[in-house]
């Protein structure tokens, strides 16, 4: 029986992680073209594309985090950091484009009258803000996210507040119960 040495298991590992990594530069490429389709295609009708590339952003991001721990496992092993590198660079990179379409999403719907199924779409984005926020202030990227980014975050959370203030029954959970009730003593 061959057994494998360090040295052969930590090169199948870095192999393997470039793999990744390339197929991670493929997703975020994909993710830069789903950004610009979502953005030209909020409408009132409804956020569907728009809804596909958060859903793409999520992916992208569990994506990343596998890769960051397998990462984390070969550098305590005294690799290079030329891998962390790339990662944190197609992190900063997504994490760009979902800041700038949330930040289009944000502003379309602040200056329309919110669609029906709004009010989930903008609560699953405020949950993304939460962690697009906990990502930026990140230390592995502090430094790789650029200034526009940044800027864009702010404005993201100063929209945030005009659409709290224009939608209040946003956040008010007590119709959803009655509704809830009214419908079940309908259908009896």
């Amino acid at each position: 029986m061959l057994v494998d040495n360090p040295q052969n298991k930590n090169e199948k590992q870095r192999q393997q992680i470039t793999q990744f990594i390339g197929s991670l530069k493929d997703k975020t490429n994909e993710l830069d073209g789903w950004a610009r389709q979502a953005e030209a295609s909020l409408t009132g009708a409804g956020f569907e594309t728009y809804l596909e590339f958060r859903d793409l952003v999520i992916e992208c991001e569990s994506f990343n985090e596998i890769i960051q721990r397998r990462l984390s496992s070969i550098e305590k092993e005294g690799e290079p950091p030329d891998l962390q590198d790339q990662l944190n660079e197609l992190s900063a990179r997504q994490l760009t484009l979902a800041i700038h379409a949330s930040l289009k999403f944000l502003k379309y719907i602040s200056e329309k009258n919110l669609p029906l199924g709004s009010r989930d779409v903008f609560i699953q984005e405020l949950k993304d803000l939460h962690r697009m926020k906990i990502s930026l202030d990140s230390e592995r990227l502090q430094g790789k996210i650029d200034e526009q980014a940044l800027k864009d975050q702010q404005k993201v959370e100063e929209i945030l507040n005009v659409v709290i203030e224009k939608a209040p029954k946003l956040f008010s959970f007590e119709h959803l119960n009655n509704n809830d009730k009214e419908s079940d003593d309908e259908e009896r």
